[in-house]
């Protein structure tokens, strides 16, 4: 699917159950890294279900996969593994797990969509020279039909945001789109944005943000 990190891939497909268009998805948590420091983490953070209704994707997932391996299944022999970095859990950008597009009016009515982030993963590496971690971010999403929407393509504006409180390492944003199929009700879309680099002098001081900013189809 993906032959190497840092491919924006659009996934078109139809989902089989239509969600509500007020409804966030739901899941659990667990770390996109399956080494290192986010391992006691994330078990702790399956003991409840996340705030954001954002699923954080387990080891061995698709989206876990694509991340790792440029696949959605993981090689038969695993190549070297490279040494882990601290890798917090990826949050929310408070207000953007979704946004809503309207023809009109803000109003359910006037829906056309609405952009949902469902799942995340990450993966976080020290560089060669052990000077940086490196992290690689993958984002899946869908859209979901209103009232008023339409067979087509729906963009997805991301931002991925890694800081602490003093400092901004990355600041990048994206542009995906998910594809609505004629007679479909929904489509996803899947991203994995690699080379985010954050100074290893930070130690573990520092977190991952991305979230749906605002656009319209």
């Amino acid at each position: 699917m993906l032959a190497q990190f840092g491919r924006l891939t659009t996934v078109a497909f139809v989902v089989s159950t239509l969600a509500a268009c007020t409804a966030l998805p739901g899941g659990s948590v667990s770390p996109g890294a399956e080494n290192g420091a986010g391992a006691s983490a994330g078990a702790a953070a399956d003991a409840s279900p996340p705030a954001d209704g954002v699923t954080r994707a387990r080891q061995g997932s698709p989206l876990s996969n694509l991340v790792r391996f440029g696949s959605t299944t993981a090689p038969e022999l695993v190549p070297d593994i490279p040494q882990f970095a601290p890798c917090p859990q990826v949050d929310v950008i408070t207000g953007g797990a979704a946004i809503r597009n309207y023809a009109g009016a803000a109003s359910n009515q006037n829906l056309r969509s609405q952009i949902s982030i469902a799942n995340l993963a990450r993966e976080c590496v020290v560089s060669r020279d052990g000077q940086e971690f490196i992290i690689t971010l993958g984002v899946e999403g869908r859209a979901l039909l209103g009232p008023r929407g339409g067979p087509g393509s729906y963009n997805a504006p991301l931002r991925i945001v890694l800081r602490n409180n003093s400092e901004t390492f990355e600041d990048r944003r994206i542009q995906a789109s998910a594809t609505v199929e004629q007679g479909a009700s929904s489509g996803t879309f899947t991203v994995v944005e690699d080379n985010l680099r954050v100074p290893a002098r930070v130690g573990s001081n520092y977190i991952i943000e991305v979230g749906l900013v605002s656009g319209r189809r």
